[in-house]
């Protein structure tokens, strides 16, 4: 409750329904904590990641993958901490993830591997799934690195959606529909070399609004402002899921 300390002031948010765990370990999303005239911004990439990720980013006509997520999980055997950090808000849309997506063709899933950055740089997709929160950075990473962010993490949030139509250049799946029927649509879209080049270009051209290194034309500073513009407020107009036939809600 001590966000109303500071109303009716406005809080910049890179997670609107932050997760709150009490006393006895028992987390859920705060429903209340954020306003309509609060603003959904991105998280920032490091100067020194950013220059990293250029390395890796290939041409579309270069890219050798379809999908790909790497990351920790609830079954994760790297840390039991993490894994039980999963847990204990029954996050289990990682796990469906790599058992429902694992030996597909150019398909790379599971957890956490160095090789991630050349992955994301040398795919067409990257799958976002709900982290402990709604939103995760590898999102921006995605876009930094060239790569279409398909976004299954059911109440996050888009920054920007005042002037920015996240249905062009992102996909929104339900995280408790068959994993299945996203993989054949993804496949679906590189099938088509027209819808594939429009959303990569869609990339290309919003990305340097999740860059907060960019110029004065087009950054993340310069959307903070525009979002902060009376009228512009939070998510508005976008459907709930989009890009996957059958799953555009």
């Amino acid at each position: 409750d001590h966000w109303s300390e500071f109303r009716p002031g406005r809080f910049l948010l890179v997670e609107p329904r932050p997760l709150i765990c009490g006393e006895d370990k028992q987390c859920q999303h705060c429903q209340d904590c954020a306003e309509e005239h609060d603003v959904v911004i991105p998280s920032a990439t490091p100067a020194i990641e950013a220059h990293r990720f250029s390395y890796f980013e290939r041409s579309v006509a270069e890219r050798e993958f379809l999908a790909v997520w790497h990351g920790e999980h609830a079954n994760t055997t790297t840390r039991e901490d993490v894994a039980e950090g999963y847990r204990v808000i029954n996050e289990t849309s990682r796990v469906k993830l790599i058992q429902e997506f694992a030996g597909k063709p150019r398909v790379s899933v599971g957890g956490p591997t160095m090789r991630y950055s050349f992955l994301m740089g040398n795919s067409h997709f990257c799958l976002i799934p709900k982290g402990r929160g709604w939103w995760t950075v590898r999102l921006y990473e995605a876009f930094a690195l060239g790569c279409i962010p398909v976004l299954i993490s059911d109440d996050f949030e888009p920054p920007f959606t005042s002037f920015l139509d996240w249905t062009t250049f992102s996909i929104k799946f339900p995280m408790d529909a068959p994993f299945s029927d996203l993989y054949d649509g993804l496949v679906a879209v590189e099938q088509d070399p027209a819808r594939l080049a429009e959303y990569h270009e869609g990339v290309r051209r919003v990305r340097c609004w999740f860059d907060y290194l960019q110029g004065e034309a087009c950054s993340a500073f310069v959307g903070i402002l525009r979002a902060l513009a009376p009228g512009a407020g939070r998510a508005r107009g976008l459907p709930r899921f989009w890009g996957v036939a059958g799953y555009q809600d």
